[in-house]
């Protein structure tokens, strides 16, 4: 796989994703996740799901 250059102002450890939700699932995260927080929030759940699925 070929390596992807980042952009100077990009953050280091880190690459952005664009990820589409239904909107009834987008409603219900961003209800919980409070204003602010959704990234946080997306990322937790994806920690915690891992930590179930896998061991790394």
């Amino acid at each position: 796989m070929q390596e992807k250059k980042k952009a100077d102002f990009d953050r280091k450890k880190s690459t952005m994703k664009n990820i589409r939700f239904e909107d009834e699932l987008l409603e219900q995260i961003e209800k919980v996740a409070g204003k602010g927080n959704f990234s946080k929030w997306v990322k937790e759940a994806c920690k915690m799901r891992l930590s179930k699925t896998s061991r790394i």
